[in-house]
């Protein structure tokens, strides 16, 4: 039995030894799917990784374009405050101008209404010396009348000879006067 004995004890060394195969077999399985699953985990996160590198490199594109266009933008900014200046600094200008130019206007105004007053006034003036001078014609004609009458037909000869004169002066003051009035006043048309 002893041959009997040596042949059970291999097989029960053959079968410990095969079920501590199975365990180590089986020990193994679970540690190839838990290495499947790390690799599938790991090769997510890879993807997850690429996804966010090619993200990172999108968005660091578009950070470019954003700072190109802010200092684009500041720039014309400052072109923007330059000119806003200009501009100011004009319609200051133009106003200042403006305000001379009404002061010189309300002077040529008031210059010309004294201008005008001051011809009214002589017109006034003329016309009663025409008055004036048309009474003294009158007046010697009056005169210059009754002494024809006293010397007779004499009288009337020398009456248009010498009064005839007055007329036309006073016709030339007359004209005169309405000269120097139409010329003033025609500008305010």
């Amino acid at each position: 039995m002893d041959i009997a004995d040596g042949v059970v004890s291999k097989m029960e060394a053959l079968e410990r030894d095969n079920a501590s195969k199975k365990d180590e077999i089986q020990k193994l399985r679970k540690e190839i799917e838990s290495l499947r699953r790390e690799a599938e985990e790991l090769e997510s996160e890879m993807n997850a990784a690429e996804e966010a590198g090619s993200n990172a490199a999108a968005l660091s594109s578009v950070l470019e374009d954003r700072e190109r266009m802010l200092v684009f933008l500041e720039r014309e900014t400052k072109i923007l405050k330059q000119l806003n200046a200009e501009s100011e600094m004009k319609v200051r200008d133009l106003e200042r101008r403006i305000g001379v130019l009404e002061v010189r206007e309300s002077e040529e105004r008031s210059k010309r209404v004294r201008v005008e007053e001051e011809m009214r006034e002589k017109v006034g003036e003329k016309e009663k010396e025409i008055e004036t001078l048309k009474h003294i014609i009158n007046d010697l004609e009056e005169a210059k009348a009754v002494e024809s009458i006293k010397n007779g037909e004499r009288g009337n000869e020398e009456t248009k000879k010498g009064l005839g004169f007055m007329w036309p002066l006073v016709a030339a003051g007359g004209a005169a006067v309405f000269a120097v009035f139409y010329f003033c006043f025609r500008k305010r048309r």
